[in-house]
């Protein structure tokens, strides 16, 4: 983000908002009221920079993907793991569609904050108490990314600071509602760096997490290698990316676990970004060169 800082929508004259569309954004604390929409939580999720990443979201976004799992796996009696599952909205879009799975865990580094609020002004927190977000009553900024706007903010995070912080749950509403009623259903904090403890689950969907937009080479390979190692022998892969190409539909591809690395089962027709290096890993080493 160029400039960690926006308008809030609804506060500025129409005629402005209009003109700076681009740079208005409706006001991401609504995900601490109890009585938020699970639209509005999708939409505020895009405003939360956490470890490195964003939480952009919406339902319906993996449709072609997901669909190379069920047309080539039967997930009957199988756990499936959905590894970065931002506020879990896709996670739920897969699950209405799978029939007879055993579990389904989803899992982020980031499942829940803090908040705490005085007057106006509402700072969301890090599990490590950095704020990350700040909302007044005409602008949001990002203090976590800039230096520049955290000195401009400092007074405002030094006034909220001293209100007790409350708990939050990076999960949308619907998704709350879905772990209440089915048990086969559950979370997990998991760092995709590391591996997954045992037992190991026979699926893992990774959804834009491993992208160059926020790691490079040599770290997805890096978590490719721990994705190898989490899964149970013969195990699935399913990586999935929505580019930001004008036109491009969401790219996916599905790779079965071999003792040495992963092999591929079927893609989209637009291979996944990282592609090339799920199939040259070595899950020994180094990411083995791709063939030409």
């Amino acid at each position: 983000m160029l400039l960690p800082l926006r308008l809030l929508r609804d506060r500025w004259p129409t005629w402005l908002e209009r003109t700076a569309d681009r740079f208005v954004w409706s006001d991401p604390s609504v995900i601490t009221r109890p009585d938020v929409t699970s639209e509005r939580f999708r939409e505020a999720m895009s405003a939360i920079h956490v470890g490195g990443t964003i939480k952009i979201t919406s339902s319906d976004r993996h449709p072609e993907p997901d669909s190379l799992l069920i047309d080539h796996v039967d997930t009957t009696g199988l756990v499936i793991a959905d590894v970065g599952a931002s506020d879990g909205s896709t996670s739920l879009d897969l699950v209405r569609r799978l029939e007879g799975f055993a579990g389904y865990v989803i899992s982020d580094l980031f499942l829940e904050i803090s908040w705490a609020r005085a007057g106006r002004r509402t700072v969301l927190y890090d599990p490590a108490g950095e704020p990350i977000l700040l909302t007044g009553h005409r602008f949001l900024a990002w203090p976590s990314i800039s230096r520049v706007i955290r000195t401009l903010v400092g007074p405002a995070l030094r006034r909220v600071g001293r209100e007790p912080r409350q708990p939050v749950t990076l999960l949308n509403p619907e998704v709350v509602a879905l772990l209440a009623r089915d048990p086969r259903v559950t979370t997990r904090e998991h760092d995709v760096f590391t591996e997954w403890p045992d037992p190991k689950p026979d699926v893992i969907k990774v959804a834009n997490l491993l992208r160059r937009l926020y790691f490079g080479d040599e770290d997805i390979a890096r978590a490719l290698r721990a994705l190898h190692a989490s899964l149970a022998p013969g195990g699935h892969l399913l990586i999935v990316d929505n580019s930001r190409e004008p036109g491009m539909p969401p790219r996916g591809g599905l790779y079965r676990r071999e003792d040495t690395g992963f092999a591929l089962v079927a893609e989209t027709p637009n291979t996944p970004e990282i592609g090339a290096l799920v199939l040259g890993l070595d899950a020994a080493g180094a990411s083995k060169t791709p063939e030409a």
